[in-house]
């Protein structure tokens, strides 16, 4: 799933436009009907979800143990096909907000460039959340939550070119190429919903589950002229599991199913975390995974968890009908993540004899 929206175009070949807009994580399935009328985007994705919770459900807003925290992704994309794919995120959030217990507010934006026609896709949004527990032990806890914030679309119509600027020997940019647009740029609102819901049995075992509604304003989105088409909301579902298994290892599955419009998408996987240290507030520790994007790509995954930070590093392998292009060379995704919390006290372990005082 990728950015852009939906748009149509009355006449003329317009598909050669349609596909540099989209992210090809779709174009393979676009080159498969350049004859259709209607060219689709989806909202942008990232293969590491489980590191970058601003992105993956609102309800996600200060679910973590700290009181504050902020996480960074980058994302580059399809650079053995055609003109690299980047993506960068920013979040930040608050537990507990003001001495407000359960209250949680987060800031997430986000900026997409797409290939030849330099598509750019700007995001930024506010969003809150209130966290109860459900049960007299506080091990379940119910979230709720809610983003709202503008997305700016632009392209660089300069940078394209099209198959009527070809005057049967060679490519001639002065020739007109057919196209009209509206715009060049545009701007809409937006807002998501979402719930969580988690299980805490133990630090190194708990359960989440959560559901979120994406584009509820179904804004219209398009750059050519014509009837205004909305852009698709999006339905997401998502899972996180830990199970401690030794004392030094855990096992880490982790699942999403989004649909928006006539798109879906399946993540399946998880990753292993070999425990380092653990003890006086202090965690050092590796992580390994493997993951599955259903009829796309599989991606492999390498983190390191140090105190407060954890950071991740993934690479997409192609298996979709773009491997002939792509020759299976996908994506790099970096992730980081930074909890601010109290420590507590650790103890002294050895004494200074009088003296040495």
């Amino acid at each position: 799933m990728r950015s852009s929206g939906k748009s149509s175009a009355a006449g003329g070949k317009w598909w050669p436009v349609a596909l540099r807009f989209l992210h090809p994580a779709i174009a393979a399935w676009a080159s498969m009907l350049l004859g259709a009328s209607i060219g689709v985007a989806q909202d942008i994705h990232f293969s590491q979800f489980f590191n970058v919770p601003m992105g993956l459900n609102p309800g996600c807003i200060g679910q973590f143990d700290g009181d504050y925290r902020a996480h960074g992704v980058f994302r580059q994309q399809w650079r053995s096909v055609t003109v690299p794919y980047r993506t960068f995120g920013l979040g930040g959030d608050a537990r507990d907000f003001k001495g407000v217990k359960g209250l949680g507010v987060g800031a997430w934006l986000f900026n997409d460039r797409a290939g030849d026609s330099r598509m750019n896709q700007f995001h930024l949004s506010l969003g809150g959340s209130w966290t109860k527990a459900v049960d007299a032990d506080k091990r379940h806890f119910l979230s709720l939550g809610a983003q709202f914030g503008f997305t700016s679309l632009t392209i660089d119509r300069s940078a394209l070119s099209y198959d009527q600027q070809f005057n049967g020997i060679t490519y001639d940019p002065n020739l007109p190429n057919g196209e009209t647009y509206d715009r060049s740029g545009l701007v809409h609102i937006d807002l998501h919903a979402g719930a969580v819901y988690r299980y805490v049995r133990a630090p190194r075992q708990w359960a989440q589950a959560g559901i979120g509604f994406f584009n509820l304003t179904a804004p219209n989105v398009g750059f050519l002229p014509g009837p205004s088409v909305a852009l698709d909301r999006r339905f997401d579902l998502h899972a996180l599991l830990s199970f401690r298994i030794t004392d030094d290892i855990d096992v880490l599955p982790a699942m999403r199913w989004m649909a928006q419009g006539t798109f879906r998408e399946l993540d399946l996987g998880a990753n292993g975390r070999y425990i380092l240290l653990e003890r006086y507030g202090l965690k050092r520790a590796l992580l390994a995974g493997l993951h599955l994007r259903a009829r796309d790509a599989g991606f492999v995954f390498a983190g390191l968890e140090r105190d407060d930070w954890t950071f991740g590093m993934s690479y997409d392998l192609n298996t979709s009908a773009l491997v002939p292009a792509s020759r299976h060379r996908g994506a790099i995704e970096f992730t980081a993540i930074r909890i601010w919390r109290k420590r507590p006290p650790v103890p002294v372990r050895f004494k200074a004899c009088p003296e040495q005082l």
